[in-house]
């Protein structure tokens, strides 16, 4: 029987410095998203899932959950940067621009900031900025990111 290969992801030399990848689909974050979110990663800040709480803070209700958004975000950009990657580095220069609440649908941008050559010839990093946005355009969220990649011809 033959098995067909489907290919998926970038190589290093397939990305260019300057580059914006605008990432398909978006997600539309609901009350229950947050609320179990919330709750399987042990958050129980009560601004996450506690209405009235949250309007005694200024909030017109419940917030989503911080790390929601920012894996919501991240999870939008994998199938453009980050399927042939090695190994993910870390973030950097991360910010929470605006408030996220059940409703709003993200969706996420990237630029190519930079590439580099690493000791081995089977791979380079590739740093990356990605921005969230809601559905009003306005920016949520923006962070660095370098990855380590894998080359198409070491």
């Amino acid at each position: 029987m033959a098995v067909r290969r489907i290919e998926h992801g970038h190589y290093y030399e397939d990305f260019e410095v300057g580059h914006v990848f605008k990432h398909h689909w978006g997600r539309t974050i609901t009350e229950g998203d947050n609320s179990l979110f919330s709750s399987v990663t042990m958050n129980f800040n009560p601004i996450y899932f506690n209405r009235e709480y949250a309007k005694t803070l200024g909030y017109p209700g419940v917030v989503v959950n911080h790390m929601l958004v920012l894996n919501v975000v991240f999870g939008l950009s994998v199938e453009d940067l980050s399927e042939r990657a090695i190994a993910h580095l870390g973030y950097e220069k991360l910010k929470f621009l605006a408030t996220v609440y059940p409703g709003d649908t993200l969706t996420s941008q990237s630029e190519v900031l930079s590439k580099r050559e690493t000791s081995r010839p089977d791979r380079g990093v590739v740093k990356f900025r990605t921005t969230g946005f809601n559905q009003k355009g306005e920016k949520v969220l923006e962070y660095e990111r370098p990855v380590l990649i894998r080359k198409r011809n070491p």
